[in-house]
């Protein structure tokens, strides 16, 4: 028995039937059948919700047919955005993003959609604080600043 990314991602959707706050973000199978499934919620994830996760997902693959590792987590700080429900999750915090081009912008969410996103970016010197709109595409990578 070979075990693939789809699989484990419909097992992990089936163990969050009826939680519509939360969902998986990504989901990787290594060669050595190392099982790695981030999971993000409208509200945070618990302990709990990847416990629950990981039995489900474990009840329902083989030991006998295939040794796995199962490794289920939350999102994480620090790990780029995936999903756009993820950026909509995000308005009003402060996002660190680099472009196609390898520049880097930074500034607060004010709104995403499939097609783009808008920072606020801060106002330098003399230059005032104003909206940038991204194209979704533009994007190479977008991460929520942690600030305390």
């Amino acid at each position: 028995m070979t075990i693939n990314k789809e699989m484990v991602a419909g097992l992990v959707n089936e163990a969050l039937e009826g939680r519509d706050d939360l969902f998986v973000t990504e989901v990787k199978v290594k060669p050595d059948q190392t099982i790695y499934v981030f999971m993000d919620g409208d509200n945070g994830v618990n302990v709990d919700d990847c416990i629950r996760v990981s039995k489900y997902v474990e009840r329902r693959l083989d030991r006998d047919r295939c040794d796995f590792e199962l490794n289920v987590s939350s999102f994480g700080i620090g790990r780029p955005l995936q999903l756009l429900r993820q950026y909509r999750n995000a308005v009003g915090k402060t996002l660190s993003v680099k472009l196609a081009d390898n520049t880097k912008v930074k500034g607060k969410l004010t709104a995403a959609d499939e097609q783009q996103i808008a920072l606020e970016l801060p106002a330098v010197k003399k230059q005032p604080a104003e909206v940038r709109t991204i194209a979704m595409s533009d994007i190479l990578e977008a991460k929520v600043e942690v600030t305390f």
